[in-house]
């Protein structure tokens, strides 16, 4: 396995690349309907989107994990049977969405969550008929097929969204503008690989094969949508739906260096150490070549988004959003320890130790509820985003330990790299300061004034 080599290079280029263009697009879609629609309709989506997540999460019995790492994953009998399992899977979850409607309603006491709920569910549906090509492109390692679908569904995505708010300026644009995106998403998958013949034929062999995969993938998907997602469950119960959008807008823009090395590990990072078979020396060798360049990279990428974030804000937003300028360089700060956790998680779960990566989410989790209730008693909406945004280095800790009982750790590099990236937001700030383009260093930090 050589890290660096062309074809890793060429893949890497293909992901990262791909993932620039569509979080491009994904910006523009962003930033156009916040000027075209109302704070308080993205906090209101961003529980709905947050319950539609987590029931699609909490269900997953990792269909795409197991077409990836099973050796039969490209048999016809099986992939068909994995894609039945996900089409009954998504029509179950939409009987069930539409069954709880009224108590989560109640529970948020919004009647506008109890109207959208009803039509959002048969986005369910759609990505239950998906293709499941997509799964099969990634165990042959083609992310060309993979990035051109993803830039396809992005550009749609924006497309139709702004398309449907100029229509209907209310939270009906965001409603059917989802419901239609699924749709167009759903007809794409078709394409992604050449070949790939879909048929309802169902092995109970092949099935009992996948299910029984699946339990770790389910319990590690559980623990980590709710560690992912707690903060969104629990502030839309303490927080005006106005400042819930807000932050969701701040959580939005910190999250796009942490989805970007999330999608590097799943799609490069695990499946090539899924197939090294190398010894635990050999690995941790060859994997220390490339790591390192990797995190050099994620430093200085996140050390600029750091230091410029609430520039971002300020160019990208209106003043009705301007408070998560406030937010978001401490929410980006916290992104260097997602991408630590997220190579950590990849390796782990590429050597075959799933369970690790449960049990870190499980800290991370634990920390999240019992402090931001603490967090928001006692601060405020300062007290929250301090919490989520050190959620991750508390998530680290036992991945490290794991790291160590499994002989490939690489603590002392990552020490290094953090102090370095602590050194490039410095850098970056003072050179935004000479150039007359921001204030001085200590005015990214304004939690006090929130």
């Amino acid at each position: 396995m050589k890290i660096l080599s062309r074809s890793v290079t060429e893949r890497l280029g293909w992901t990262t690349g791909s993932y620039a263009v569509a979080q491009a697009f994904r910006l523009v879609n962003n930033v156009v309907l916040a000027r075209l629609l109302a704070p308080e309709l993205f906090g209101i989506m961003l529980i709905v989107n947050t319950l539609r997540t987590g029931v699609e999460l909490l269900s997953d019995i990792g269909i795409g994990q197991n077409i990836i790492s099973n050796k039969n994953g490209e048999d016809p009998a099986f992939y068909n049977t994995a894609w039945i399992l996900q089409i009954l899977r998504g029509i179950i979850l939409a009987i069930i969405c539409i069954s709880f409607t009224y108590p989560i309603s109640q529970f948020y006491n919004s009647q506008t969550i109890y109207k959208i709920v009803p039509v959002i569910s048969s986005i369910f549906i759609f990505t239950g008929f998906q293709s499941i090509s997509r799964f099969i492109a990634q165990k042959r390692l083609n992310l060309r097929a993979v990035s051109i679908y993803d830039i396809f569904v992005a550009v749609s995505t924006m497309i139709i969204h702004i398309i449907c708010a100029v229509i209907t300026p209310t939270i009906w644009a965001l409603v059917y503008g989802g419901i239609i995106s699924s749709s167009v998403a759903m007809a794409g998958s078709f394409f992604i690989v050449k070949g790939v013949k879909h048929k309802f034929v169902f092995s109970i062999p092949y099935a009992k094969e996948i299910i029984h995969f699946g339990k770790w993938i389910l319990l590690s998907t559980i623990v980590y949508f709710l560690s992912m997602n707690f903060d969104r469950l629990y502030l839309a119960r303490s927080l005006p739906f106005q400042i819930l959008g807000i932050y969701g807008v701040a959580r939005s823009l910190a999250d796009v260096i942490s989805l970007l090395m999330a999608r590097i590990g799943s799609l490069i990072i695990f499946p090539m150490v899924a197939a090294a078979g190398h010894s635990e020396g050999v690995l941790r060798e060859k994997l220390a070549r490339g790591r390192t360049t990797m995190l050099f990279g994620g430093a200085a990428l996140v050390s600029l988004f750091v230091a410029s974030s609430d520039l971002i804000v300020f160019l990208l937003y209106d003043d009705r959003y301007k408070t998560a300028a406030l937010m978001l360089p401490v929410l980006a700060l916290g992104v260097w320890f997602s991408i630590l956790c997220t190579l950590s998680e990849s390796v782990l779960l590429g050597v075959g130790r799933p369970s690790y990566g449960a049990m870190a989410n499980l800290v991370k989790l634990v920390w999240l509820a019992v402090g931001l209730p603490i967090g928001v008693v006692y601060f405020g909406v300062a007290g929250a985003i301090g919490v989520m945004a050190s959620s991750d280095l508390v998530k680290y800790i036992p991945l490290l330990a794991a790291q160590k009982r499994e002989h490939i750790s690489f603590m002392r590099q990552d020490m290094l790299i953090t102090l370095a990236m602590c050194g490039m937001i410095i850098v970056w700030r003072t050179l935004l300061w000479s150039v007359g383009l921001s204030d001085g260093l200590m005015s990214l930090w304004g939690l006090d004034r929130l």
